[in-house]
């Protein structure tokens, strides 16, 4: 496939628009990009903003197939599904597509007054469809009971801050990747459920019979096993402890304090994993983050 001279120029100025936005974004930079004189952009667009509209424009169709693509792909699944499914896959998409993501950034924010004025006009218009679907979504939810009663409208904006949010802190944190998008989806599922226990919500009942079922499991090894032991903080009962575990130092050093015998740890373990849907892979990498945020800071 030929890509022309023009298509060359929409590419490098996306580039650039994306990086410096339309005031930092010189023309110059664009024809050294594609490797002609800048003179001989003007055979193909009027001007700065000319080539910028060309760009948004494709943009912008890009961006309404998104949305169409959304709802299509989306059909059949029930409501959580649905919401689900374009809150990840719109992420998904922008986290792909960088200079896309980051362009939008641009012209959302520090386009010149009257440009973005109109553009927020275009955008508006484009995504009256989707925005029709999403609220209706919402309000099939609300009147099936599966999501809590609220404003429609304010809860797609609390949608949608969400899912730009995230995109967000997944460009600058490379640790935040897309593995972690059903995680944080998790945090406002459960805000807007109208059942606190859905998909995993954890409730004081089910508390209780956690603790319950933990007071009845017999406590790891015996009083004299091993040189050290201490009482379990759940179910209640003496636990020892060989020199070879990474516990040790902590109980010799703290005997007066409670621990968690390997049973009960194991059963706190499975039901954190079903609060936060955080597996001990996640776990490490969400360690290694805050590890590496705090040596910054120091």
């Amino acid at each position: 496939m030929i890509i022309t001279t023009r298509d060359k120029l929409k590419r490098a100025a996306l580039t650039a628009f994306s990086q410096k936005g339309y005031e930092g974004a010189t023309m110059q930079e664009i024809a050294e990009a594609v490797g002609i004189n800048k003179a001989s952009i003007y055979n193909h667009f009027n001007g700065k903003e000319d080539l910028f509209l060309a760009v948004y424009e494709d943009v912008a169709r890009a961006y309404d197939k998104l949305l169409k693509r959304l709802i299509r792909d989306s059909e059949g699944l029930d409501i959580h599904g649905k919401l689900l499914h374009m809150f990840k896959e719109y992420i998904l998409y922008y986290y792909r597509n960088l200079h896309i993501s980051l362009f939008w950034t641009q012209t959302l924010l520090l386009t010149p007054p009257d440009m973005r004025k109109m553009l927020y006009a275009d955008i508006a218009k484009r995504e009256e469809p989707f925005e029709k679907k999403m609220l209706e979504l919402l309000e099939e939810g609300m009147q099936q009971g599966i999501i809590r009663r609220d404003i429609p409208s304010k809860m797609l904006i609390s949608y949608r801050a969400m899912q730009d949010g995230l995109l967000h802190w997944m460009r600058i944190v490379p640790e935040l990747s897309g593995e972690w998008i059903e995680v944080f989806w998790k945090d406002f599922w459960l805000g807007i459920n109208e059942k606190s226990d859905e998909l995993g919500g954890h409730t004081e009942a089910r508390g209780s019979l956690a603790l319950k079922d933990a007071e009845q499991t017999p406590a790891a090894g015996k009083s004299g096993d091993y040189p050290y032991s201490t009482t379990c903080l759940i179910c209640k009962k003496e636990f020892s402890i060989p020199f070879s575990d990474f516990r040790y130092k902590d109980i010799k050093y703290h005997r007066c304090e409670y621990h968690v015998c390997d049973d009960c740890g194991k059963m706190i373990q499975d039901e954190c994993q079903k609060i936060t849907g955080l597996h001990p892979e996640l776990i490490d990498l969400w360690e290694k983050y805050e590890r590496s945020k705090k040596r910054k800071k120091d």
